[in-house]
């Protein structure tokens, strides 16, 4: 009986110093866990959906950190995609190449208070049919980003 008490009491005490950023669903943290993915955007035009998402930390001193590198063009299709409903799209590709980023670093943070974020990704997908409203991102070493609600223009 002593033993479930002390449990629970440090459950308890974990969520109560864990910070309220971590706890927001909307964050994907990294593999390092001392940053995280915000969706910034998702919008869906002319047959294309281009993503954004916003990599921030709270962590004081945050060092950095590599998501990914250098992704060979016949393995890109399995480690960074896109899940629509029960579907999943690759990047979009024009004149036989990703639109996306070769590369994703995260940079040195010193003071997250002053500016939290670390980085950013840009990419763009085959759009879905108009009747899915939200995505998922998916990438090396970050959890997987989403849902994020699709805007149309």
């Amino acid at each position: 009986m002593k033993s479930r008490v002390f449990s629970c009491v440090l459950l308890l005490a974990a969520l109560i110093t864990t910070p309220v950023l971590a706890l927001n669903a909307e964050r994907a943290p990294t593999a390092s866990g001392h940053a995280y993915a915000e969706p910034y955007k998702a919008v869906r035009k002319n047959g294309v959906l281009h993503v954004e998402v916003r990599f921030v930390t709270d962590y004081a001193g945050y060092s950095g950190e590599l998501i990914y590198e250098d992704i060979p063009l016949e393995r890109i299709d399995g480690l960074i995609y896109a899940e629509f409903g029960d579907q999943s799209f690759s990047l979009l590709r024009e004149d036989g190449d990703v639109v996306a980023p070769d590369n994703l670093h995260l940079g040195f943070n010193y003071d997250p208070s002053r500016n939290p974020r670390v980085g950013s990704w840009k990419a763009d997908f085959v759009a879905p049919m108009h009747d899915i409203n939200e995505v998922t991102i998916f990438m090396p070493n970050v959890a997987p980003i989403g849902p994020i609600k699709i805007r149309d223009r």
